[in-house]
């Protein structure tokens, strides 16, 4: 009788460290296969490098217009041009008049993006993000 509790005893000792080692050795190919595979690749198996956001790009989630609203519509007008738009163009783009525009330029000053206003001379005042 006693011959079969220590072997119970023993096949829970060998039962655990077999469990042990098997954490082990998962965890180790789970950090090798991390390092190995962590970054994308192209077509070729080439290592990519990372993507760059657009200009005036912030974010998903810090966002609070809706997607394809007429202030998304404003923004994006903004956004993707390099050179400054006037009032009535952004109006003509996002579907407001001109006082919304205004409105809407006020309201994305207000959430943290800086348009920046140029004006010269005797033409009308351009707005564009700062970059």
């Amino acid at each position: 009788m006693t011959g079969t509790i220590k072997n119970e005893h023993i096949n829970e000792l060998c039962n655990q460290l077999v469990s042990a080692v098997r954490a082990d050795v998962k965890a180790q190919l789970y950090e090798r296969f991390k390092a190995e595979f962590d970054f994308q690749t192209g077509m070729h198996g080439e290592q990519l490098e990372p993507v760059k956001r657009r200009r005036g790009e912030r974010g998903r989630d810090q966002r609070t217009f809706r997607q394809g609203s007429k202030l998304h519509k404003l923004f994006r007008a903004i956004a993707t041009r390099k050179h400054g738009l006037n009032i009535k163009s952004l109006a003509r783009e996002s579907g407001m008049t001109e006082q919304s525009v205004h409105q809407g330029i006020k309201q994305l000053r207000g959430e943290g993006y800086k348009i920046v206003c140029d004006r010269k001379g005797l033409r009308r005042p351009k707005y564009k993000l700062a970059s």
